[in-house]
């Protein structure tokens, strides 16, 4: 599929809004107010049979009567008027129909014959179908939202995250958390049936969108798994991506057939896929979201060696047990590395034993840790190939105020001047801790030694298969 074939879809000139109405607890008008908050870019016609006017815009009785061409179509009407609402688009040759009801292939056999004949219908002229069964598109810099239009914090501010998803309530669970964490979007796109377009054609575009730097998805089928590990091949040569598969008991795949009327397929078959095409597995949506932040690193780990730098010696303890269980090396630093260390600390820590890796600080004086810890992780750079840091000076709240600006500047200025992730876990959850700039900045964070380990092992393992493509290529 080329670049410019879903072009339509994500960066529409035109949109027809079908089903437009006044009332803001309906789809219809939930959309439209989003629209109009959000500043839509696209030039937005309304349709509804009704007529008349919406908000000072002209409402068309049908999309046949709007005197443009239309780029994308959003139906925001029920399922049983869904047919001839894409019969009409099909007429009028809109290049992409939207289809949010749900009721088709997934509630029988009624139901799926007649989303096959919505995707017959559209077809006739052209006009592709996302959905049905789904949440629609977020597009920030467009100022198109129908996945969260009642969330009124979301800004334009968009970014290098792409999100493919065959659940709408994926789709929001990881623009509303991610969003407060830092993470901004390129594309979203809530898939359901996927009827017609398919998850494959849009991961296929997303290997050359240059907006998009991460990829992150839930999938429950593919219609073809060739064509699925061609693309996945081709992405990840440059690209992370990122999937939650469901389905791996009975009980899930039963639920699959109801949720979206697909047949899953064996879970280990998928597994064996994603390894081979090096795609990261997530089990689950904190783990999808987990590893999406954890690619927000500037830089991958060149090999499994772990710098553990802590202000409480359990935390260091922790640290390490997650890291060793997930095949991530803590080694205990040369003699000379930390009697460096330790000349670095006189005067300034308690005297402690615990300068090996991990290396426990105790707790250095306020004001001073992130001078500290750069020249720690200076000094050990060339043993280390990533870090992982628990300290008090940059989150807790007695000091994150006066000190955690000046402490991240400094680190970000090290982590280039070392080239090498490095992982941060607050000391404590506090309700009101902002992390979303140190993750903006390219420095993830994780509330739990745990989480930290195993998002630093899927940037070696994503680390490994680039090495290996390169070699291959070579």
């Amino acid at each position: 599929m080329s670049l410019t074939s879903l072009d339509p879809l994500f960066n529409p000139r035109t949109i027809a809004l079908i089903g437009a109405s006044e009332d803001k607890l309906k789809s219809g008008g939930m959309f439209l107010e989003s629209f109009i908050r959000c500043g839509l870019k696209s030039k937005l016609f309304l349709v509804n049979p009704k007529g008349g006017e919406i908000r000072g815009l002209k409402v068309y009785k049908s999309v046949l009567e709007i005197p443009e061409e239309i780029d994308l179509a959003i139906s925001a009407v029920p399922s049983h008027v869904t047919l001839r609402v894409v019969e009409d688009c099909s007429k009028k040759r809109v290049k992409f129909v939207i289809v949010h009801a749900a009721g088709f292939r997934e509630v029988g056999e009624e139901g799926r014959r007649v989303e096959e004949e919505i995707v017959r219908t559209a077809r006739k002229q052209g006009t592709r179908v996302v959905g049905p069964n789904c949440m629609g598109i977020y597009r920030p810099a467009l100022g198109l939202n129908t996945i969260l239009p009642y969330v009124k914090d979301l800004t334009e501010e968009s970014g290098d995250v792409a999100v493919i998803s065959q659940s709408g309530w994926v789709c929001e669970y990881i623009i509303f958390v991610g969003y407060q964490l830092g993470l901004r979007f390129s594309k979203v796109l809530s898939i359901g049936n996927q009827s017609d377009l398919t998850f494959v054609e849009i991961l296929d575009y997303l290997a050359s969108d240059s907006e998009t730097k991460i990829i992150s998805a839930y999938i429950e089928s593919t219609k073809d798994g060739r064509s699925f590990m061609k693309a996945a091949r081709e992405v990840t040569r440059s690209k992370p991506v990122i999937i939650w598969k469901p389905g791996k008991t009975e009980t899930a795949m039963r639920a699959i057939l109801s949720h979206t009327g697909s047949l899953a397929g064996s879970y280990a078959i998928y597994e064996a896929a994603f390894k081979q095409c090096g795609v990261i597995p997530a089990c689950g949506v904190e783990e999808l979201l987990d590893f999406t932040v954890a690619f927000k690193s500037r830089y991958l780990p060149e090999g499994n060696r772990v710098g553990i730098i802590v202000g409480a010696g359990g935390a260091g303890v922790a640290a390490s047990d997650a890291c060793e269980s997930l095949g991530l090396k803590v080694e205990k630093l040369p003699e000379g590395v930390t009697s460096e260390i330790r000349d670095l600390l006189r005067g300034l820590v308690p005297p402690s034993s615990g300068l090996s890796n991990p290396i426990d600080l105790v707790w250095p004086p306020l004001g001073q840790a992130s001078t500290i810890h750069t020249q720690i992780i200076e000094i050990t750079s060339k043993f280390v190939d990533a870090y992982i840091i628990m300290d008090y000076e940059p989150f807790a709240v007695i000091s994150r105020e006066v000190f955690g600006d000046q402490y991240r500047k400094a680190i970000l200025k090290t982590m280039e001047k070392v080239r090498k992730p490095i992982i941060f876990i607050p000391p404590h959850p506090t309700r009101d801790l902002d992390v979303s700039s140190w993750i903006k900045s390219g420095l993830p964070v994780y509330p739990t030694p745990e989480r930290a380990a195993k998002a630093l092992s899927v940037l070696l393992q994503y680390s490994k298969h680039i090495k290996s493509q390169t070699s291959k290529s070579q």
